[in-house]
């Protein structure tokens, strides 16, 4: 397994260049309100036909009264829900195939990325629903991910992705160990057992080793971009929130070199991303975004490769909570891309 990376003394990096760059009139396309459509028959109509034109909807006074409640709008698009078996972030359940998504703290930015990008397969559709919001901040930027690949292509870092595609790097923690832990490799695969572990590994194209103190560290290399075949063409499918950079402002993580933090990605042949390189990444996913302001149960509906999302830091007040959940299915094995 490579493992040759250098630490990365970053500098201030910007993750967020600027709110959203669509105008509130052209977002505003993108929200269905539930009221307009009286009937079951035409908001399910109404939904199909929206997923299938833009690959994403707001949804305002949606008449949930609990989170769980997400799977009844999934199930109007898929019904393959997953339980997040080898996803990389903490989760903790709200009901069955529904999932806490605040596991960052407040003050970190979550950079903009594709929902479980770094396995061998990921869910098509991804939905997030909000059940307490702040009055200030906590609003989820998506970002069109057409113009993000057209953008990132006709830089050198894209070229350069094209052919020496993207490794995906994790440290998963033995969760009985004393070791500053993000997720257990026992959390991640909801098993104890390290032959359960391996036998999912076996059906993987993953390197891994177990290390002494009990981690396990996977390598996986695969395509920066993948074939969207609805659209006929390629979309980078990646996110930034997979990079060590990620945890340079979490407190602890920041202490460790990036190969021993709990996940980042290099080029596949394990160079490093340098910091111009980084920043062209950051700068890009800002190129044509817009913030959803949340309302409680409002919920987003994402195709999860034409569109990346991503939350900046915020604060809350006193007795303030941003409570989300997610539910996700639709599940595609990675094809890569079709250059």
């Amino acid at each position: 397994m490579t493992t040759s990376m250098t630490t990365q003394q970053r500098q201030a990096i910007k993750i967020f260049t600027h709110k959203g760059n669509v105008p509130d009139s052209e977002s505003e396309q993108y929200h269905l309100n539930v009221s307009q459509y009286p009937n079951s028959e035409g908001l399910k109509a109404e939904v199909l036909r929206r997923w299938n034109q833009d690959g994403i909807m707001v949804v305002s006074n949606s008449g949930m009264t609990h989170l769980s409640e997400l799977k009844r709008w999934g199930a109007m698009i898929f019904d393959d829900f997953v339980d997040y078996e080898g996803g990389s972030a903490p989760r903790s359940a709200w009901g069955e195939g529904v999932f806490n998504i605040d596991d960052t703290p407040s003050h970190i930015n979550m950079c903009y990325h594709n929902e479980m990008c770094y396995l061998p397969a990921y869910p098509r559709c991804f939905l997030v629903g909000s059940l307490a919001v702040p009055k200030l901040g906590g609003e989820t930027m998506v970002s069109d991910n057409h113009a993000t690949t057209t953008a990132l292509l006709a830089t050198d870092v894209g070229q350069q992705l094209k052919t020496r595609r993207v490794r995906y790097i994790r440290n998963m923690t033995d969760k009985h160990s004393d070791k500053l832990s993000y997720k257990s490799w026992q959390d991640t695969f909801k098993t104890e057992s390290r032959e359960d572990v391996e036998r999912y590994i076996a059906k993987t194209d993953w390197e891994y080793e177990w290390l002494d103190d009990g981690t396990l560290r996977t390598s996986y290399i695969v395509d920066a971009y993948e074939w969207h075949e609805n659209l006929q063409e390629n979309l980078f499918f990646s996110g930034m929130v997979s990079h060590a950079s990620f945890f340079d402002q979490w407190t602890g993580f920041n202490q460790l070199d990036d190969p021993e933090r709990p996940f980042t990605m290099t080029y596949g042949d394990g160079q490093p991303f340098n910091d111009n390189e980084l920043q062209i990444l950051f700068d890009i996913y800002n190129k044509r975004s817009f913030p959803i302001r949340w309302q409680q149960f409002d919920l987003a509906i994402l195709d999860n490769l034409r569109w990346t999302h991503a939350r900046p830091a915020f604060q809350l007040t006193e007795n303030e909570q941003r409570v989300m959940g997610v539910s996700m299915g639709m599940m595609r094995q990675r094809v890569g891309a079709h250059f």
